[in-house]
């Protein structure tokens, strides 16, 4: 695992496994797909032509959208960032009127974060642009099979999660 660390710090990944262990093709696969999904986002961002919003912004946006008020810890595990850079992400949201943070009222040390009307409704404009994304992924793959690979990889997150 360490090889595997290091390895993505200091070289790029393959686009394609180098066939010597299946593990390693598995999670080469797996980060691939994250880096076309977000070059994918970051290119839809641009084709609407909106630069009040950054792909890590709309990172931010996604998971509110989903949960409408949830604790700034639990959006920087979601998005796969430590509090201290989802910081200035959620006060530019907050400047763009699109969430508010507030206190915690049983842990004064933790923040929620609330989604505003405003951007609630702002979910209307990335609509489109997030089907389209779900559209293109899934290309012609069969329902079945997106189904399969997914219990797949619960079922590695599960175990990776409880060590077994």
């Amino acid at each position: 695992m360490l090889n595997f660390i290091a390895r993505t710090k200091t070289q790029k990944m393959p686009k394609k496994s180098n066939g010597d262990d299946p593990i390693i093709g598995f999670v080469d696969a797996i980060i691939n797909v994250r880096q076309a999904i977000k070059q994918l986002a970051m290119q839809k961002l641009r084709e609407l032509h909106d630069r009040e919003i950054s792909y890590e912004m709309l990172q931010v946006m996604l998971v509110l959208w989903k949960k409408h008020q949830i604790n700034q810890q639990e959006v920087a595990d979601t998005v796969q960032k430590n509090k201290a850079s989802l910081t200035p992400l959620i006060d530019n949201l907050v400047g763009k009127g699109l969430v508010t943070r507030s206190e915690d009222p049983v842990d004064r040390r933790n923040k929620i974060i609330t989604l505003t009307k405003k951007g609630q409704d702002y979910r209307k404009k990335f609509t489109p642009m997030i089907n389209d994304i779900y559209r293109l992924v899934k290309g012609d793959i069969p329902d079945g099979k997106l189904k399969e690979v997914t219990g797949l990889l619960l079922a590695v997150s599960g175990k990776i999660t409880t060590g077994k």
